[in-house]
């Protein structure tokens, strides 16, 4: 599958629906096309991911070692995140308690991190975007 890279800015309606950005819809492969898995982020955002991707991060919970921090991250992940049905349009309706977790706003920021999408306040998405072009010109890495 080809990576998500990218943003795009777009508005939710008053239903709380999103438009996944046409770019990113053409990534998802069609056989899975019709349902997204929302989750809330480690950061401020909320993360889309595909069923695929999806499957590899609850795979990758269930090998990790008994114990309680399995038990927490089943529990995180169980508790923050539900599937999402796509529509012929190519929108998803975001649960208001999930809109509520990014600050009720009316416009988001989609950008493609790879794997999955992640889904920003476009209010607060110009001080990440400057977090991490700080944290690429102080490191050593070169694309």
């Amino acid at each position: 599958m080809q990576k998500f890279s990218g943003r795009s800015i777009c508005k939710l309606d008053s239903k709380g629906r999103l438009m996944i950005p046409a770019k990113f819809r053409r990534i998802i492969p069609a056989e899975v096309a019709e349902i997204l898995y929302i989750s809330k982020g480690k950061d401020e955002c909320l993360n889309l991911y595909p069923t695929g991707e999806w499957d590899v991060l609850l795979e990758r919970l269930d090998k990790l070692d008994p114990g309680r921090k399995k038990r927490d991250l089943i529990r995180f992940y169980s508790d923050t995140s539900q599937p999402l049905n796509v529509d012929k349009a190519g929108r998803v309706a975001i649960p208001s308690e999930f809109i509520e977790m990014i600050g009720n706003p009316k416009k988001v920021v989609v950008i493609g991190a790879l794997k999955y999408m992640e889904i920003w306040n476009a209010e607060n998405y110009e001080e990440i975007r400057r977090q991490a072009a700080e944290t690429y010109h102080e490191s050593d890495w070169e694309g």
